[in-house]
C-alpha cells in the first residue's frame, strides 16, 4: 500500500470504527434476542471478521461487511442449533411422552444445554488460543469430530440429530451407519446450502469416482 495523506487516515479509520459499531450492534441485537449460543463464540466471531489486516484494502472492509451481514441472516434464521442438536439427540419429544417423571427429564435436558455451551465456549476459546491459522484449526477441529464420529458408532442405538449425522459423515466407508442418516443428512445439508449449490453436489456425487487414493 503507498503512502496516504492525512485526510485519507482519517476516512480509513472512521471506517474501520463504523465497522466495529456494527459488530457491536449485531452482538447486543445477538444478546438480546437469544442465549443458546455461547457469548464468547459470537464475540470471537464479531472481533475477527472486524480485525482488518494492516493495509487492509477496500476488498477487505467489503468482505468484512458481506460477512456480519451473513452472520446477521443466520442468526435471524436459526439460532438455536445447539439447543436443537442437544434436545434431537436425547430424543426429548418422545422420551417426555412415556418418561415417569417428565419434570426430570425436562431438568436434565437443560442441564444437559448448559454443559454443551460451555464445553462449546472452550473448543472455541481453544481454537482463538492456539494460535493456529484457520485450515489449521479446521484440520484440528475435523479431528475431533471423527473421534466423536467414531465414538458414536459403539452406541446400541445411535443418538439421532444433525449434530450426528455430520459427526457420522467424517468417518470412513468401514463404519456401519443407522437406518436414518442419509434422510437428516442430506436434510442438513440441503437447508445449509442453496438450491443451486446442493443440487451441484448431488450431481458431484453421482459422478464420483471410487477409485483407490494415494494418500
Amino acid at each position: 500500500m503507498g503512502k496516504i495523506t492525512n485526510s485519507e487516515k482519517q476516512v480509513r479509520f472512521r471506517k474501520k470504527e463504523d465497522l466495529k459499531r456494527y459488530a457491536d450492534k449485531l452482538f447486543r441485537e445477538y444478546s438480546w434476542r437469544d442465549s443458546s449460543r455461547p457469548q464468547e463464540e459470537i464475540r470471537t466471531f464479531l472481533d475477527k471478521t472486524t480485525d482488518l489486516p494492516f493495509g487492509w484494502t477496500n476488498e477487505d472492509y467489503e468482505r468484512a461487511v458481506k460477512t456480519l451481514n451473513q452472520f446477521c441472516n443466520e442468526f435471524y434464521d436459526n439460532p438455536h442449533r445447539l439447543e436443537n442438536d442437544v434436545k434431537e439427540g436425547r430424543n426429548t419429544w418422545n422420551e417426555f411422552i412415556t418418561a415417569p417423571d417428565p419434570h426430570k427429564l425436562m431438568k436434565d435436558e437443560k442441564e444437559a444445554i448448559e454443559k454443551v455451551q460451555t464445553l462449546s465456549a472452550h473448543i472455541i476459546s481453544a481454537l482463538k488460543l492456539s494460535g493456529c491459522r484457520d485450515s489449521d484449526q479446521a484440520a484440528a477441529l475435523m479431528e475431533a469430530v471423527r473421534f466423536v464420529g467414531r465414538s458414536l458408532t459403539n452406541n446400541l442405538e445411535v443418538p439421532k440429530s444433525q449434530a450426528t449425522a455430520m459427526c457420522l459423515a467424517s468417518i470412513g466407508p468401514q463404519y456401519d451407519r443407522p437406518s436414518w442418516f442419509l434422510d437428516i443428512l442430506s436434510n442438513t445439508i440441503g437447508w445449509n446450502l442453496n438450491k443451486d449449490l446442493a443440487q451441484a453436489l448431488g450431481k458431484q456425487l453421482l459422478d464420483f469416482k471410487y477409485e483407490h487414493k494415494s494418500n
